[in-house]
């Protein structure tokens, strides 16, 4: 544990010792030294919040948007896209998910879809 010298005179845990105790790995000695020192302890709980408030503004940022990821499925995006989106889908497990639920039929709506078609189908027979 190399700590740094703040201008309270004491010694602290490094920037590096600080971000791994914010994610949970954290050493013998960087723990013990969080149970003493209420400074470091407030350092970490920071960084723990900028953590989550990252991840709540950038969750999911860098993926395709829903209609973007229902046009995949639906093959409307040109063949580069296509490669893009599939390429992305492998990687992320939120999208991939995403298009496990889009692509899971529902029986009403094959219902529905299916009295629409007999509708059209029937109207052109009784003309």
């Amino acid at each position: 544990m190399d700590e740094e010298p703040l201008d309270d005179g004491a010694t602290h845990l490094t920037s590096l010792e600080l971000i791994a105790a914010a994610d949970g790995d954290v050493d013998e000695a960087a723990l013990h030294h969080l149970r003493q020192c209420p400074r470091c302890l407030q350092r970490v709980a920071a960084l723990r919040s900028l953590q989550q408030a990252l991840r709540h503004r950038l969750y999911r940022a860098l993926c395709p948007s829903t209609d973007q990821l229902v046009d995949y499925c639906q093959g409307l995006l040109s063949p580069a896209q296509q490669v893009l989106i599939a390429r992305h889908i492998a990687a992320c497990p939120h999208c991939s998910a995403e298009i496990d639920l889009l692509m899971q039929r529902d029986p009403l709506i094959d219902r529905l879809l299916l009295s629409d078609l007999l509708n059209v189908r029937l109207s052109r027979y009784a003309r």
